[in-house]
């Protein structure tokens, strides 16, 4: 580990007096470049303005010059873009980070890895959720749930589910078959669980959801990927916001955030707290939460350095059966409650990149990431104690021209996993009984092209090659050793992909694209804990098209996708005891549905109330289609534990005064519970009202109110469901998640700028 450290340090600073010496100036010039403040890629075309005049455009790779002897203040327009103002000095670097217009967030480009479209061309079933003023924020997984295709399940705080395209639904109390980056750091761990419910959203500006799976650009990952984005602006020398949030259940939050800003320097540091006593038993919740963020920018290259630190303790109530849920919903599961089950860890994150043009065809990402966590469960059948250091580098190098372009690289992953496991006497800790090392290491290289093949259409190709190995050392003194090595044939993943302009208002696209999800090392663990050699990874081809355009004068928006996912080799989870469990290979599914999202702007543009609604739809068919489990046949029945139909609707007023009002409906559809199709949830329905004041009171302070009523009117839904929920000792099986009952919650929020 300290050699590779010693390696990432060495390659940094190398790189920074090299590259410090690329800037070059003249007398009499005003030079200075153009970025994109939520993820740092060059703005083109962006008009810079002096007097009411256009001096100059920027370049491809956002750059601008103009001979001037004397400061200027300028201004910086892009139709996608707020228009930004400032002064500019000659012979300096003159930087400006622009903030994406919301009413444009279709034209910006995406910067997800790997893909570097406008967000209305990308090749696949894609959406960009932006930052929720009007959000509670307590946990990432309301923000994502925003996308069509995407089905989040949430058992509690620090429990929950991400599905996209169905895919994920086998996992029983986390995320899997989903990658998830904070900016270029990955949050999924080497044996695949993606975890985002600990995320402090007040500084995500915006997230990019790429639905179905994408192993062509990403790697191992049927389901597909998410992104999120910091925000990286700072408009103002000096900026603090200060926040503090009152709700139902004991919940408190408070946060305070500073940024500053010199010349070609940015640096932002955020801590908050959040804790909650939950409304069910043994449901306590506590976080904390520290991030500090450092862009620097000099001549064509950018280097951006992050790290978060999250502290958690929460406990856990688990699921009910179904006479405890319909009855007593503020229930914890008798044998979790009567350990006091809970989870506490550290974890930090960490990563740097350094994003450089070394010319207007020729550009270079460059990311270099480290993660820790350090945990301890107690559960009713055992404690874990374990721990994980994941460390990694990625790059992208890009050849655009005028006539194709492309990206090709490589990411090389290795993870050290150590956990033990001790008996539970009484709640506590007994005796160590197992203590296994894990190493996971994998390395993708990939290539995409991008082609103009006519005036207004694109045709896109890549491929990813895929190599991954583990090994498992018992370190454990007892009688039988399970050590092993475990690693698969290289796994290639190709993918094509074509967007074109029908019209001026409508794009088209369609794609087809291989995807795969390795098992992780728990599910090739058979009972008697030797590996399993014979379990393969998930595979599957995805096809998805669709249009996405305006309509109505450009005040209604639309994103139309229809996809079809075959999968074989399904992952099952199978228990021998609600503490052992294993993976098997399975047959084959087939996903198909229908992705809708609508985003209509009803008031006209001079009137002093704008509304705005969006609403977003899926409609899922998810079937197996060759599946015998112990000699019973299930070919035909729906898989279990995804909605036939979700529904997001929101209805937004919005007046002159700054005031905010907003309505917004959730519709879960009916799933079934179990492979047999014999059990099943109805759905249900939500409501939630929320609204909130801006009030400027001068000298750069402005203070925000926020309310909001949570489930209005008070339904009763399961808010996460456990597919084929175990029956053990003659106790029922434990389905259901119960959601919280009508809750509000008051946030007021203080911002300072300088």
């Amino acid at each position: 580990m300290i050699p590779l450290i010693n390696s990432f340090n060495s390659i940094i600073l190398f790189l920074l007096p090299v590259l410090l010496f690329f800037p070059d100036s003249s007398y009499g010039q005003i030079y200075g470049r153009c970025l994109d403040a939520q993820t740092g890629n060059a703005v083109e075309n962006a008009r810079i303005v002096h007097a009411e005049q256009t001096i100059t455009t920027t370049s491809r790779s956002g750059h601008f010059s103009f001979k001037s002897d004397t400061i200027k203040k300028i201004s910086v327009l892009h139709p996608d873009y707020k228009t930004m103002t400032e002064e500019v000095f000659p012979n300096r670097e003159n930087f400006f980070l622009l903030t994406p217009s919301d009413r444009k967030i279709d034209e910006v480009t995406v910067s997800a890895p790997l893909l570097n479209y406008q967000s209305k061309k990308v090749p696949a079933g894609f959406s960009i959720v932006l930052k929720d003023t009007l959000h509670p924020s307590m946990s990432a997984i309301d923000i994502i749930e925003q996308s069509p295709g995407v089905v989040m399940q949430k058992g509690a705080l620090n429990t929950g589910r991400v599905m996209i395209r169905g895919i994920g639904s086998r996992s029983p109390y986390a995320t899997t078959r989903i990658r998830a980056y904070l900016d270029d750091i990955p949050l999924t761990s080497g044996d695949g669980h993606t975890t985002i419910e600990d995320l402090e959203m007040y500084n995500i500006a915006r997230t990019e959801v790429v639905r179905g799976p994408s192993s062509a650009l990403y790697g191992s990952g049927m389901g597909g990927i998410i992104v999120f984005h910091p925000d990286h602006s700072q408009p103002s020398s000096l900026s603090v916001d200060a926040l503090t949030q009152y709700g139902p259940f004991d919940q408190t939050k408070a946060l305070i955030s500073t940024g500053i800003r010199k010349q070609r320097s940015i640096i932002k540091a955020t801590g908050s707290y959040t804790q909650t006593s939950g409304f069910r038993e043994n449901n306590d919740y506590e976080r904390w939460n520290g991030q500090i963020m450092l862009r620097h920018l000099f001549g064509s290259h950018s280097l951006f350095f992050m790290a978060n630190y999250i502290n958690l303790d929460a406990q856990i109530p688990s699921s009910l059966d179904h006479e405890t849920y319909i009855n007593s919903p503020e229930k914890a599961a008798a044998n979790w409650k009567e350990v006091q089950g809970f989870e506490r860890y550290d974890k930090w994150l960490s990563g740097i990149t350094l994003k450089s043009h070394f010319s207007e065809i020729i550009k270079n990402k460059l990311s270099l990431y480290l993660n820790h966590i350090n945990s301890y469960e107690t559960r009713p059948f055992n404690i874990l104690d374990d721990k994980m250091l994941t460390y990694g580098m990625r790059n992208e190098l890009t050849w655009q021209t005028e006539y194709f372009e492309m990206i090709a690289g490589g990411e090389i992953f290795s993870e050290q996993y150590n956990w033990k496991l001790f008996e539970i006497i009484d709640g506590n800790e007994g005796g160590l009984f197992a203590n296994n090392h894990e190493t996971r290491r994998y390395i993708n290289i990939f290539a995409k092209t991008d082609i103009p093949v006519f005036d207004t259409w694109n045709l896109s190709a890549g491929v990813n090659i895929h190599y991954l190995r583990f090994r498992l050392d018992d370190e454990f003194t007892d009688e039988e050793d399970v050590s092993g090595t475990y690693s698969y044939d290289p796994v290639i993943s190709p993918r094509i992909g074509i967007t074109g302009e029908l019209s001026e208002n409508m794009i088209f696209f369609a794609s087809a694209g291989h995807g795969f999800s390795a098992p992780s090392v728990e599910e090739t663990l058979l009972p008697e804990g030797n590996i399993n050699p014979d379990l393969k990874p998930e595979e599957g081809i995805n096809y998805d098209t669709g249009l996405r355009g305006k309509a109505l004068n450009q005040r209604l928006n639309f994103d139309l996708t229809a996809y079809y996912v075959s999968l074989e080799n399904l992952l099952v989870t199978k228990r021998e005891t609600e503490e052992i469990f294993y993976g098997i290979n399975a047959g084959e599914t087939r996903h198909f549905g229908l992705e809708s999202m609508i985003r209509a702007h009803i008031s006209r543009e001079t009137s002093p109330v704008k509304i705005d609604f969006t609403l977003s739809h899926t409609w899922m068919d998810n079937e197996f289609t060759d599946f015998v489990d112990e000699g019973n046949d299930y070919s035909g029945n729906q898989l279990p534990g995804i909605p036939d139909h979700y529904f997001r609707g929101a209805l937004l007023a919005t007046t002159s005064g700054n005031s905010h009002l907003r309505l917004e409906w959730n519709h879960s559809g009916m799933m079934y519970l179990n492979d047999a199709n014999t059990k099943q949830y109805g759905g249900h329905h939500l409501f939630h009202l929320k609204a909130s004041q801006i009030i400027k009171t001068g000298n750069g302070m402005t203070w925000e109110w926020q309310g909001g009523i949570n489930n209005v009117f008070d339904q009763h839904h399961a808010s996460m469901v456990l597919v084929n929920a175990p029956s053990f000792g003659g106790s029922a099986p434990r389905h259901y998640y119960p959601g919280a009952p009508r809750n509000a919650y008051m946030r007021l929020i203080l911002k300072l700028t300088k």
